[in-house]
């Protein structure tokens, strides 16, 4: 077996060449200076064994014996080979050496100022585990935290004014002011001599916020990688908010973007109205399969405040919302409608609270700011059929929140409702804030001029409908808090007279088989009524 160093080195450059750019520079990144001192080590081997010959000839040969076999051209192929082995095991692997994270901060730096952004996302995907959990406190954290708790605070700090005043024995104080001073440089010492990965840490962590503050990097990783977004969303950076802003303004202004695919694709809905998330939907399945990781990071945020700001630009007759609704738009044209999308968001996300126990309302009453703002420009266009159960599509977007506020209340009857039995115990969870909302809303379609009689009797029958329902199930609870948020202006004002007139107006119009003598509603509106009349 004959080994040529030329051949060696030729098949080494041959290969780094071949690398695409991004492989060399993560390679580069992750050689750290013990790495280099091996290969050092392997190519003097190398070099050692080729120039034996000579070495021999001028007496520089170590003393040592041929082993297992081995002879110069074994010795030559086994250090290529390790070599080989070696460079392949650190291109496979993911951790960047705590040596290596201030090139790292440059290399990225310079990368994002060039524009390359496919190398910076494959770096960014690669490191991603380590960056996640760099906040994790090792053993050695965990012992400094305990060493150094007790001083962190002077000795007339640690006993408060109390303390002082009962501490009658003086030589008591004295005792534990000894005590401290002793073995507060003991603590310090020790803690000195276990390793500190803060300034990594820090590092580390400054240069991805660098990096994620960057909108126009942050719109290509949401197109390739947003799922890798996604779970830098949960990191505790310096400013988080802003990437998350820019994250999911990119996902819901994108209407070819993945959230609109995952939303479509995930309509699996039972009859109790909870949603089984697909994994398949990575985004959807890493906030809502664990919804606290959508509570950490108010999702509901910057998708509220895109879709309001949207619905305001949608002005005048001419307008799309305002056109006639068509079959196409429910069947097609929704799904890349960011309003309807943007219900169908909180839809998804507010039944897996309340389906998971989750005692937060995921401010599910912004539905009622995006049916605000519809109302508010809301002027349908001539050509529209008046008596359609939709006229114009802003018409079904309002169905939409309302039916979606409906089904939240209405998962009452399959959730623990036997936790919320009065409004203390209830105001943690969605299902009362959904309760609150739904009277919110229908309290804005009664007393807008915007809308027909007709639409808001139709409105109304949908609300009756639920109402019975909870009535059915021993639920009057809700019955009685959707019913109060609607004749009251505010929590505890009177019931508003001209409201509750209408109500009772409209009740008379609805399908003779809702109207109920002992329901709730039907009690309450008749009280109220002849009271006011």
């Amino acid at each position: 077996m004959e080994a040529n160093i030329l051949t060696v080195l030729a098949i080494l450059v041959a290969g780094y060449t071949l690398l695409v750019e991004k492989k060399r520079i993560d390679l580069r990144l992750r050689l750290s200076w013990i790495d280099k001192l091996i290969f050092i080590f392997l190519a003097i081997c190398i070099l050692y064994v080729i120039y034996l010959p000579v070495l021999k000839q001028i007496g520089l040969t170590l003393p040592l014996p041929w082993l297992w076999g081995f002879n110069e051209n074994l010795v030559t192929f086994t250090c290529i080979v390790v070599i080989l082995i070696y460079l392949m095991v650190k291109l496979a692997g993911h951790h960047l050496p705590k040596s290596k994270v201030s090139d790292w901060g440059v290399v990225s730096e310079q990368l994002l100022r060039v524009h390359k952004f496919e190398e910076l996302a494959f770096l960014l995907d690669r490191y991603q585990a380590q960056i996640i959990n760099v906040n994790k406190d090792r053993w050695y954290d965990k012992v400094r935290l305990k060493l150094l708790a007790p001083y962190h605070i002077s000795i007339r700090e640690q006993i408060s004014g109390s303390d002082l005043k009962q501490e009658h024995d003086k030589f008591s104080l004295k005792i534990k002011t000894f005590i401290i001073n002793v073995f507060k440089p003991l603590a310090f010492f020790l803690s000195k001599c276990l390793p500190d990965s803060t300034s990594y840490k820090d590092v580390l962590l400054d240069s991805t916020f660098k990096l994620l503050k960057s909108k126009q990097f942050v719109k290509h990783l949401t197109q390739t990688h947003p799922l890798l977004c996604a779970k830098f969303t949960v990191i505790n950076f310096r400013s988080n908010d802003e990437f998350i802003n820019s994250f999911f303004l990119e996902l819901i202004e994108n209407t070819s973007s993945s959230l609109y695919r995952e939303l479509r694709d995930n309509q699996n809905c039972s009859y109790t109205g909870e949603y089984y998330i697909d994994e398949s939907n990575q985004l959807l399945d890493f906030y809502f399969g664990n919804i606290q990781n959508a509570s950490n990071t108010s999702v509901w945020n910057p998708i509220e405040r895109y879709t309001t700001a949207f619905i305001r630009k949608q002005k005048g007759q001419d307008n799309y919302y305002n056109q006639p609704y068509s079959f196409t738009y429910y069947e097609e044209d929704k799904w890349s409608c960011p309003i309807y999308m943007s219900i169908f968001f909180f839809n998804i996300m507010v039944s897996r609270a309340i389906f998971t126990n989750h005692n937060e309302h995921m401010w599910l009453m912004f539905v009622k700011n995006f049916i605000k703002e519809i109302l508010d420009n809301y002027e349908p266009h001539p050509n529209i059929v008046s008596g359609a159960e939709f006229p114009t599509r802003f018409d079904y977007l309002i169905y939409s929140a309302l039916s979606t506020c409906i089904d939240w209340v209405g998962s009452v009857e399959y959730s623990d409702s036997s936790k919320m039995q009065n409004k203390d115990e209830a105001r943690a969870y969605p299902e009362y804030s959904a309760a609150v909302t739904l009277g919110d809303i229908l309290k804005l379609l009664l007393d807008t001029k915007k809308i027909t009689t007709t639409q808001q009797v139709y409105y109304l029958e949908m609300v009756v409908t639920l109402l019975n329902k909870l009535d059915n199930n021993g639920n009057q609870f809700f019955s009685k808090i959707i019913l109060d948020n609607t004749v009251r202006n505010y929590e505890y004002d009177k019931p508003n007279k001209d409201r509750v007139k209408k109500l009772w107006s409209y009740y008379q119009d609805i399908d003779h088989v809702l109207r109920k003598k002992n329901s709730t509603f039907g009690q309450e509106i008749k009280k109220n009524y002849l009271i006011h009349k």
